[in-house]
């Protein structure tokens, strides 16, 4: 008995650079489906991730706004993929941003303060030269960007002003020994 073959159009596959809603929807849920893999790896070698949460706030609010920002992201790279080649750098520089939020909190989870401030800073730089090229292409796209690269420059912030031993005038201690 010979197997049948099934023909699937090529325009059916999952493809997160499709120019419909579905191109959407993978764009924004690809990236989290990428944390959720790498947490559950993590979790087999027995690393647990770490989420900057300031002033009490609780650790599951400062792990959602961190990864909140990754479909925003993956929605940013599907509004400017199509978009020539200039769209398709922005696109690519988006990737390593989100695969840089990605490993944040698994790389970070060993480091000191001032190795976990240096990484967060590079990570807001990353972002930063990402939205630049995406706004280039699409003002939308770098407008979705930005809460994401907002909670990354006050996690940077934060961290690199608690390390310094300076605070804020609206932090809770203002340390002028």
């Amino acid at each position: 008995m010979a197997a049948k073959t099934i023909a699937i159009p090529y325009g059916s596959a999952p493809d997160v650079d499709r120019s419909d809603v579905l191109g959407l929807v993978l764009s924004a849920a690809l990236p989290l489906a990428l944390f959720i893999l790498a947490n559950g790896m993590a979790h087999l070698v027995g690393t647990r991730p770490m989420f900057f949460a300031p002033f009490g706030m609780p650790a599951a609010i400062a792990a959602g706004l961190h990864l909140g920002a990754l479909p925003l992201f993956g929605a940013a790279r599907w509004m400017v993929a199509d978009k020539g080649r200039a769209g398709r750098v922005a696109g690519r520089w988006v990737v390593g941003l989100i695969a840089g939020t990605i490993a944040f909190p698994f790389l970070v989870a060993p480091l000191d303060s001032l190795a976990l401030s240096a990484v967060a800073m590079a990570l807001l730089i990353v972002g930063l030269a990402a939205i630049a090229r995406v706004s280039k292409v699409s003002p939308r796209a770098a407008l979705l960007m930005a809460p994401g690269l907002a909670w990354m420059g006050f996690s940077a912030l934060m961290g690199l002003s608690f390390l310094s031993g300076w605070s804020p005038p609206f932090g809770p201690t203002n340390n002028q020994n």
